[in-house]
């Protein structure tokens, strides 16, 4: 089909970035509100507005259309028709989570050895991101692997998919809950408010799994916290909120542990998934070896109950507690197809909880989800195998490199970024010949603080070329490599 204007490239320029962007078919649909965007002018007189077009809706709901052609030959009908956002893999149409397809999830940080393949000893005082989107949480000092699992036993003839998020145990430790999770952020959130919020996945266990009855147990939670980038460093680069969640939902009541305000939801089971509905709003639900798709509900408020403060972010997770003191390789769940849905929440005789019936897996296009995870998350590591330029570099004296690292894609908020020393630069103006960065950091200028575009680094090496020459930032490309620049704008 070919779209009648270039409606679709402004919709997603403003949907991922959240920024005032006019779509480029404003010639089409004038003085029409702007997904995302706050009001704008459209009548100005002497310089001054004369009237406003109000602020758009905070986000895509997936039943927005747009008009396209058909293209259907001789005429026939219909040669234009509407189409649901939600089948465009738009962000956010219908699903609100990132990266639930793990054969699209970038996996940026476990798909190599640099990064967190392995999550040992996790505590109560961080929450880390393992696959992208999802952070991973130990209530105790269970050692954890999580990984994108490919294999026979990966293969899920429903969705056509052949990976699995795996979050298997690794130590004899028992009794602590192990959880992996995704905290949205206002703007994934806003359309769940006020509705049915429906989360489906599919799921596997593995032939030893020692939870009692092979279950896991799912929550869904919501708060009335202010978004903020907070220093994420301290939590783990799993995001302020993530964290917050995480060690909220995990601890004996949620107190002063989890956002302001957590509360869980009260959960439905949605026909066709067996459970129990248990304490903190967890419903424990048997698994099966053999994948199956398995759906709970939860109304989300407007207002936190018994306030009028209103409800700002939901969050969800999945969790088992191992039981048996050994350590098995076998003893591990699998979860593909994640999906959180807004449904109508209102009661009917024939629907007495709303609708809470999931529809199909919505699958994005790879680059969509690209663009989508790399919004909220950036992970460079140093690559081990190849040399690579990671930046363009000035130097600002004979052992400084003032390099501009530019991030795939606009980030959705000024993201916090760390380092760790290594990375490589020329260290003479002829380029033929390279040292180690032995300090990475942020450059000392007007730019220290990143914008959510780039961030300016400086490389401290023992020598580079003369200040005011180019250089550049590139990996290392051995064994002994050891840098990562990493930027998060996780809530």
């Amino acid at each position: 089909m070919r779209f009648k204007s270039k409606i679709l490239a402004g919709v997603l320029a403003t949907a991922m970035t959240g920024g005032a962007v006019i779509a480029l078919a404003a010639g089409f649909f004038p003085n029409v509100p702007i997904v995302g965007g706050p009001q704008y002018c459209y009548n100005t007189v002497n310089g001054a507005c004369q009237g406003y077009v109000p602020a758009g809706a905070p986000a895509l709901t997936g039943s927005e259309t747009v008009a396209a052609d058909t293209g259907l030959a001789s005429g026939q009908f219909p040669q234009t028709e509407l189409v649901p956002t939600s089948v465009l893999g738009l962000p956010f149409g219908v699903n609100r989570l990132v990266g639930g397809d793990f054969d699209t999830n970038l996996g940026q940080r476990l798909s190599t050895t640099k990064g967190l393949a392995t999550l040992a000893g996790i505590t109560a005082t961080a929450a880390v991101v393992s696959a992208d989107g999802w952070w991973l949480y130990g209530k105790g000092t269970t050692n954890n692997t999580v990984t994108i699992a490919s294999g026979s036993t990966e293969v899920l003839p429903a969705l056509g998919s052949t990976h699995a998020l795996r979050v298997a145990r690794t130590s004899s430790a028992t009794g602590a809950l192990e959880c992996v999770g995704q905290t949205l952020d206002q703007l994934q959130s806003a359309p769940l408010i006020g509705q049915n919020a429906v989360f489906s996945f599919y799921g596997l266990n593995g032939a030893g799994m020692s939870a009692t009855g092979g279950a896991v147990t799912v929550e869904i939670s919501y708060s009335s916290a202010a978004a903020a980038a907070a220093t994420q460093s301290t939590l783990g680069y799993a995001g302020s909120q993530g964290s917050k969640y995480a060690i909220g939902t995990n601890a004996t009541t949620f107190g002063s542990s989890g956002p302001t305000n957590q509360t869980a939801g009260a959960p439905v089971l949605v026909a066709g998934t067996s459970g129990t509905i248990g304490t903190n709003g967890f419903v424990t639900i048997p698994l099966s070896t053999t994948w199956a798709r398995y759906a709970v509900a939860t109304p989300i408020p407007a207002n936190i109950p018994g306030t009028t403060t209103a409800v700002t972010d939901v969050s969800v997770q999945v969790c088992f507690t191992p039981t048996v003191a050994t350590s098995i390789t076998t003893d591990w769940f699998e979860v593909q197809g994640l999906q959180l849905e807004a449904k109508p929440s209102t009661v009917t005789p024939s629907l007495p909880s709303g609708v809470i019936t999931p529809t199909a897996f919505e699958r994005r296009p790879a680059s969509i989800e690209a663009v989508i995870e790399y919004s909220y998350w950036y992970f460079n590591y140093e690559n081990q195998s190849l040399v690579t330029t990671v930046a363009s570099c000035e130097n600002t004296s004979t052992s400084v490199a003032n390099c501009l690292v530019v991030f795939p894609v606009p980030m959705r908020i000024v993201p916090a970024v760390s380092y760790t020393n290594g990375f490589q630069a020329f260290v003479q103006v002829a380029e033929t010949g390279v040292g180690a960065c032995t300090t990475l950091s942020a450059a000392a200028s007007y730019a220290a603080v990143p914008s959510n575009t780039s961030v300016l680094v400086n490389c401290t090496a023992t020598t580079v070329g003369a200040a005011g020459t180019a250089n550049q930032l590139t990996t290392l490309g051995t064994s002994s490599s050891a840098g990562i620049i990493s930027a998060s704008a996780l809530p």
